[in-house]
């Protein structure tokens, strides 16, 4: 047999007395966001419960809570899961108990009970600070997340104990209004501060002062470095630096160019060829003039006609 639902359609107590009337034997898996919880049940009787953090019984009551999310039940067997109730506990009971704390965390969260409400006890709670341990703690200073975290209570726990002061009228909500600003530091914060001035006040001062400077510090620095951007974002700006430094090519094409020049003008200054002695027909001879050939014989004389 395979069931699955909403626990806003179908709560967490009929969910349960539907599997009791069916005698199911399996395991009950809920989940709602990242969480997930399991319940195992025998012919319709608790057998164990276990959440991300919790087991037995504080699990099974912490999922009254949970009033959204999605549930499924799977048959299986359940010999090799250790028990955590009673097997004679009447579910009843613990339904009862379920659906109490569910009434008192309401109840809570109506008055906006959070772990950050300071509660002061009353002239009724004095005279019951031995039988119940909570009352001392309630001075109307301390935040009850401190308090809960230095009596080591579970959240089912806290959460009865102080419906339970403000229901019987043993402590009320202080009044911070009276004492100013208040603020709690965490201890290891109050320690660091202290390393730089022993005077908690003036420490905190020049925390302020030196967290401003840098705020101006990273303003002027992001104005600057925007400035920057919008320069190098400008057209032609990316060519004004091959202006200023032109490349090792660029200067060898200027000095061949400039030596073309330079033999042309050399070039322009010579005389020309015509004004030559002798004319255009003068004949340049080859030193020894007075050799012994005859007229007309291979003697070394050489005539070019021009």
């Amino acid at each position: 047999m395979h069931l699955a639902g909403e626990l806003s359609k179908v709560s967490l107590p009929s969910l349960m007395q539907l599997v009791r009337n069916g005698s199911l034997t399996g395991e009950i898996t809920i989940c709602q966001g990242a969480k997930t919880a399991s319940i195992f049940v025998e012919q319709g009787r608790l057998i164990h419960a276990e959440s991300d953090s919790e087991t037995g019984r504080d699990a099974l009551l912490e999922l009254f809570l949970w009033v959204t999310g999605s549930f499924s039940f799977t048959e299986r067997d359940v010999n090799s899961i250790s028990r955590s109730f009673p097997a004679d506990e009447p579910l009843e009971r613990v339904l009862r108990q379920g659906v109490a704390y569910l009434d008192q965390k309401r109840y809570l969260d109506q008055l906006r009970i959070t772990g950050q409400t300071v509660l002061q006890r009353t002239a009724a709670g004095e005279e019951k600070r031995a039988e119940i341990p909570l009352l001392s703690e309630l001075d109307g200073r301390q935040p009850l997340a401190s308090i809960l975290a230095r009596t080591g209570l579970c959240h089912r726990e806290y959460v009865q104990v102080v419906f339970k002061v403000l229901d019987e009228g043993l402590a009320v909500v202080a009044d911070l209004k009276e004492q100013g600003h208040r603020v709690d530091l965490p201890g290891w914060v109050i320690a660091r501060l202290r390393q730089d001035n022993p005077d908690l006040c003036k420490a905190i001062v020049d925390m302020v002062i030196w967290v401003d400077r840098v705020k101006c510090w990273m303003y002027q620095a992001d104005a600057e470095l925007g400035s920057i951007v919008e320069q190098l974002a400008e057209p032609g700006a990316a060519d004004s630096d091959q202006v200023d430094r032109p490349d090792q090519t660029d200067t060898s094409t200027s000095r061949e160019e400039s030596n073309l020049a330079t033999k042309a003008s050399n070039q322009a200054d010579a005389p020309p060829p015509d004004s030559l002695e002798g004319g255009p027909e003068a004949e340049i001879e080859d030193q020894g003039a007075d050799s012994d050939y005859p007229p007309g014989q291979a003697s070394g004389r050489t005539s070019i006609e021009f």
